[in-house]
């Protein structure tokens, strides 16, 4: 996903320590994106990427098969990590805990240091809440404003509780975790131009869905607005830079 590129060398850096041979795992890898990028960087790590769903697991093998990169793809829950207790180097995700605060990011960060040896890292970003992310933040104004109120779900009410300070870094350290740091971290995300956002944002996901359900009239018209929306951020060129921000947390087992 191009708007989590910009979290790649801020989530790996802390990995640099780790020596030869070590045994990463990136938590709700997706496509594992972030797992190839660590590859590519350290190449004499082990590196698994896991996740529930194996349609991404299976496009995973395939995508570090094409370019010959040793990463290992398990299907594998996060919250029930099928590792054992303390044979792990660190662990990793890039918005794989999307409900922070809720009782999946405290399963999933109890297993994290379960299966983390004693010093091993954990390194990971989350949303805090919707407005951090443009895909969320612009696509629910879009919406709102082509719907009915009471159409368009409450997808914020899960994020209310871990928007507050401390909120995240205090879960971690409930969980087990020691030298727990949290910073935000803000980015933009370029898209070429505005079919490409467009692509993204009213095809991925629960937003896309929404986007889908729409009947033509008013898919014209949201694909107008969100042209409006987002129109302060075309660059010269015609791209689109887009501002995000996350909550990047490091821990120690």
């Amino acid at each position: 996903m191009r708007l989590l590129d910009g979290l790649v060398a801020t989530l790996l850096a802390p990995l640099d320590e780790l020596p030869a041979g070590a045994h990463v795992v990136q938590v709700a890898c997706g496509t594992g994106g972030l797992a190839l990028a660590l590859a590519r960087r350290r190449p004499d790590l082990r590196i698994t990427g896991i996740d529930i769903n194996p349609a991404v697991v299976a496009a995973g093998q395939a995508r570090a098969a094409g370019e010959g990169l040793p990463v290992g793809f398990r299907v594998m829950s996060m919250t029930e990590l099928e590792f054992p207790d303390g044979t792990v180097d660190a662990v990793t995700s890039r918005m794989g805990l999307l409900l922070p605060g809720t009782a999946p990011f405290g399963d999933s960060a109890r297993e994290a240091r379960r299966v983390l040896r004693p010093g091993g890292i954990l390194s990971i970003a989350t949303w805090s809440d919707l407005a951090g992310s443009p895909y969320t933040r612009f696509g629910l104004d879009v919406l709102r404003r082509v719907l009915p109120p009471g159409e368009v779900p409450d997808l914020e009410a899960p994020f209310a509780a871990s928007a507050r300070p401390g909120v995240l870094d205090g879960h971690l350290a409930g969980a087990g975790l020691r030298d727990v740091e949290g910073s935000w971290f803000r980015w933009e995300t370029e898209y070429p131009d505005f079919a490409a956002w467009w692509d993204f944002v009213a095809g991925f996901g629960p937003v896309g869905a929404l986007f889908g359900a729409l009947g033509e009239e008013r898919h014209a018209a949201a694909r107008r607005l969100m042209a409006a929306t987002i129109a302060g951020h075309r660059t010269a060129t015609g791209a689109y830079r887009l501002p995000a921000t996350a909550r990047v947390l490091t821990a120690r087992r």
